[in-house]
């Protein structure tokens, strides 16, 4: 049995971002890219993950860690190479992750805190997303934060018991808005 701790600081999380355009895999790159309304700075961070959903070919959807990000789109590694198709100019949505639990161990979250990190009040939810049934609940939904203060949606003693292959999902209704910072234990 072995016993992990891990942290995890994810910087300037906002909303999902819809997916208009979609750069599949070829033989030379074994990434896939894809591209999304121009924010303000990088709505992603290189290390960290992503959840994308709603793209009709399924080997796009699913959680990655960024190997690339700009203003405008997101790289990943994957090998899918399908032409995905658009409904009224949307492929799917792409929102930052935190955290897929690892999927041959027990995980357990015992701190997270988010941040407001903006001179106005937002809305920020937390979803769990098990990737294996494809159910998504929502942890804390729309809950108030401050400006310049945070939320510890974790912490005290409280735990978070997640599934194996779960995806912690963070979105706030304001672009750029959130530092979110996560404790875990893995025992496998």
């Amino acid at each position: 049995m072995t016993t992990a701790f891990k942290n995890v600081f994810y910087t300037g999380i906002g909303t999902s971002l819809s997916i208009t355009a979609v750069t599949p895999s070829s033989p030379t790159t074994g990434s896939v890219t894809l591209t999304f309304a121009t924010q303000s700075v990088a709505p992603f961070v290189v290390g960290l993950g992503i959840v994308v959903s709603g793209v009709s070919i399924s080997g796009y959807n699913g959680y990655y860690v960024v190997t690339a990000c700009t203003t405008s789109s997101v790289t990943f590694s994957n090998s899918t190479t399908g032409a995905a198709t658009a409904t009224s100019g949307v492929y799917g949505t792409v929102t930052a992750s935190p955290l897929q639990s690892n999927a041959s161990a027990n995980t357990t979250v015992i701190g997270f805190s988010l941040t407001n990190t903006t001179p106005s009040i937002i809305q920020a939810s937390i979803q769990l997303q098990n990737t294996v049934s494809g159910t998504v609940a929502y942890y804390v939904n729309s809950v108030t934060i401050a400006p310049n203060t945070s939320l510890r949606a974790v912490t005290g003693g409280e735990k978070l018991i997640l599934t194996p292959s779960t995806n912690v999902i963070v979105t706030s209704n304001t672009a750029n808005s959130i530092d979110c910072v996560m404790s875990w234990v893995e025992i496998s």
